[in-house]
C-alpha cells in the first residue's frame, strides 16, 4: 500500500513539475479595458499563480481587448489573438465568444462571461457542451427579473418602471412584461442601439412617467453604468444596475453576482483546460452568490427614502 502511496506522490509530484517547466499562453478577448479590469489582475492572475501558473515565469497572457463590444472590430481582435496561438482563450462577453469560436476554432475557450450558451450556439448544453466551449452563464434573464422585484421593494408605491434594453433585451421584453405584472408593476422597453441613443431615450423614459429605471444585464451598459446614471440622475429617476460596482457609477442600486467569485471561478476552468481536461465534458456553471450595494447619496439627492426592509438586505451602502 505504502509503494502505492509513493508512486501516486511521484506522479503528482511529476505533473507538477511539467506544469511549470512549460510555457502556457493564456489569450484573453475582452471588449472592456483590460488594464482597468481589477478582478482579473487582483483575484483571477494571483488564482493561477497559487495553482502554479505563474505570470512571468511559466505563463504569458495575451490580452485583446477594446472594440467596444462591436462584433467586427471583436473579430480583428480575435483573428490577432488566433495569430499568438494561445493554449485557452478566456473570451468576456456572448460577442467576444462568437469571434474567438470563429478565429481559433479549435481552441478551448472559457466564457467569463456568457448569458445563455445554448441559445448563442456556443454549446449543446449546459451540462455537456459538446465542443470548445465552457464556462460560467449569467442566465441574465434571471437576473433582470430580480431587479424588477428589487427596485418595486425600494420603491414600494411605484406602478410604472421603464426597462433600457440592447437588442438581445428587447427580444425578451414580453417575459419582463409579465413579470412586472406579477408584482402590479407597468413595463415600458426602451432599445438603445448605441449610445447615441441615450439622450433621446431617457427624455423618452422621463416623458412616460415612469417611477424607476432598470438597466437591463449588458456588457454595454456596463461599460457605459455612469453616462446612464447621470442621465437618470438628471432626471430624478432611481435607477438598478447589473453589479454591485454599479452602484458607486451612480445607480441607485446595483445587484448582481459576486465578481470575484466569478473571477476564481474562471481561474479554476483554465487550470482544468490546461491539466488535459476537455471542454466538450465540463458543464457550464452558474453564479452562486449575489451582491447588492445602495447608494444612499443618490437616494437622497432625488428625494427617495428607501425603506430599512431593503438597507439590511445589502452588502453595501454608499453614503
Amino acid at each position: 500500500m505504502s509503494r502505492i502511496f509513493f508512486l501516486l506522490g511521484l506522479m503528482l509530484f511529476a505533473g507538477q513539475v511539467s506544469a511549470e517547466e512549460r510555457i502556457w499562453r493564456l489569450g484573453v478577448l475582452t471588449p472592456f479595458d483590460w488594464p482597468a479590469d481589477t478582478t482579473m489582475h487582483s483575484v483571477m492572475i494571483p488564482e493561477l499563480a497559487r495553482r502554479v501558473f505563474v505570470e512571468g515565469r511559466n505563463l504569458v497572457v495575451l490580452p485583446r481587448w477594446g472594440g467596444n463590444v462591436d462584433s467586427e472590430q471583436l473579430a480583428r481582435l480575435a483573428q490577432d489573438l488566433a495569430t499568438a496561438k494561445p493554449d485557452v482563450i478566456i473570451a468576456v462577453s456572448p460577442r467576444a465568444i462568437t469571434a474567438a469560436m470563429k478565429a481559433a476554432p479549435q481552441t478551448p475557450i472559457v466564457a467569463s462571461f456568457t448569458i445563455d450558451p445554448v441559445a448563442e450556439g456556443a454549446a449543446a448544453s449546459m451540462s455537456r457542451p459538446g465542443g470548445e466551449v465552457t464556462g460560467i452563464a449569467m442566465l441574465a434573464s434571471e437576473g433582470d427579473k430580480k431587479r424588477i422585484e428589487l427596485l418595486h421593494d425600494a420603491i414600494p408605491g411605484a406602478h410604472k418602471f421603464a426597462f433600457v434594453a440592447d437588442e438581445d433585451g428587447m427580444t425578451r421584453k414580453d417575459e419582463y412584461r409579465r413579470a412586472a405584472e406579477n408584482i402590479g408593476v407597468e413595463i415600458v422597453s426602451f432599445e438603445a442601439k448605441s449610445p447615441a441613443d441615450y439622450q433621446s431615450i431617457f427624455d423618452a423614459i422621463h416623458n412616460a412617467g415612469v417611477d424607476g429605471i432598470v438597466i437591463q444585464s449588458s456588457p454595454v451598459f456596463h461599460r457605459d453604468a455612469v453616462q446612464l446614471a447621470l442621465l437618470a440622475l438628471e432626471r430624478h429617476l432611481p435607477t438598478i444596475c447589473e453589479w454591485r460596482a454599479m452602484a458607486s457609477d451612480g445607480c441607485l442600486i446595483g445587484y448582481g453576482p459576486d465578481l470575484a467569485e466569478l473571477r476564481l471561478r474562471t481561474a479554476d476552468f483554465v487550470v482544468r483546460v490546461f491539466s488535459g481536461g476537455s471542454p466538450a465534458e465540463m458543464p457550464f456553471e452558474q453564479p452562486t452568490r449575489f451582491e447588492m450595494a445602495i447608494n444612499n447619496k443618490v437616494a437622497r439627492t432625488i428625494g427617495l427614502t428607501v425603506p430599512p426592509s431593503v438597507f439590511v438586505r445589502a452588502d453595501e451602502v454608499i453614503e
